[in-house]
């Protein structure tokens, strides 16, 4: 800034010096001190705009000075004429500078190789918030799976299609937040260097798309049987029952159902509307990707085991 203030003081130091060089300077060869600044106004007015015009030049050279300082001042400044980063592509490395550590503050995250500036929201994305592990980086995978340690990647080509669907629910989150912006994409899965969409991504779209499709064909036609069938002059089926809960420190806990109906692990929304898993107490044993087993649990068992049970404590000496 000492520069950027010693560059604002030239054009008017120059200004000064022109003044002088027009009062005490005046061509070879003149006589007294009078006759000098007589000729001196004539010089003047010879030449009216070469002190302006040294001031005008002055004063540009110290704009193109101030901006070239700001520029360095500038968060992820010196990337280079032509960078990926200036295209408004980032690579991981470059990502990796936004997680809200640095001395610009900014905090970046990436989906599905989409950059979103979430600096609005560094409470919870910064340093020390409780989805700072997403700061940075493309960790896509782990807002499908909820393992954050060791899914922060953005590896999904496993994914099936209703995950993958999820996936673009999440893409889709900050695309729409009225605080986050998107500012560019990560050269990587996703995107080539080119910014073009790779064939993950055009996989993960297309999949996603065929999913949400089911889905709602699925639902259209439980909407049209059900009108049908209160048209009929039934009742609409009612909606299937939760499960029973346990748990004790001896057996550990579990959700259990009345002879005749499975325990089953289903997606049904929550108090918000928001899509929750929850277990439902369902007439049919059979398995599928909307109705799925809990772990280590047969497909005829009436009770699954939801965790282990608690050890009792050794006792000291």
């Amino acid at each position: 800034m000492a520069e950027l203030n010693q560059r604002r003081k030239q054009p008017a130091d120059a200004h000064a010096a022109a003044e002088a060089l027009s009062h005490d300077q005046a061509p070879a060869g003149s006589g007294s001190a009078d006759k000098r600044h007589g000729l001196g106004r004539q010089w003047r007015q010879g030449m009216p705009c070469a002190p302006a015009a040294a001031a005008a030049l002055l004063a540009s050279l110290a704009i193109l000075a101030a901006v070239a300082l700001l520029a360095r001042l500038l968060p992820g400044a010196g990337r280079g004429k032509g960078s990926l980063h200036q295209a408004g592509l980032f690579t991981a490395e470059q990502l990796a500078r936004y997680d809200g550590s640095r001395g610009n503050k900014l905090v970046y995250l990436a989906v599905m190789g989409e950059v979103f500036d979430v600096s609005p929201g560094a409470r919870h994305y910064g340093p020390g918030g409780g989805y700072s592990r997403f700061a940075g980086r493309d960790a896509s995978r782990s807002y499908v799976t909820g393992r954050f340690a060791t899914d922060a990647h953005d590896d999904v080509a496993d994914l099936s299609g209703e995950q993958m669907a999820e996936l673009v629910r999440w893409r889709d989150f900050y695309v729409n937040h009225k605080e986050y912006n998107r500012v560019g994409w990560v050269v990587g899965r996703f995107y080539d260097a080119k910014g073009a969409a790779t064939p993950l991504q055009q996989t993960v779209q297309a999949a996603a798309a065929a999913h949400t499709a089911a889905v709602a064909a699925a639902e259209a036609a439980k909407a049209a049987g059900a009108a049908a069938f209160e048209g009929q002059g039934g009742e609409q089926a009612p909606q299937p029952d939760p499960c029973n809960v346990k748990w004790t420190k001896a057996e550990g806990g579990s959700v259990y159902c009345p002879a005749g109906k499975f325990p089953r692990r289903v997606i049904r929304p929550d108090w918000q509307g928001q899509p929750q898993e929850q277990c439902a107490c369902l007439a049919s044993s059979d398995v599928s990707g909307t109705a799925r087993l809990y772990e280590g649990c047969s497909e005829e068992a009436a009770s699954c085991r939801t965790s282990p049970p608690q050890r009792p404590r050794a006792s000291a000496g």
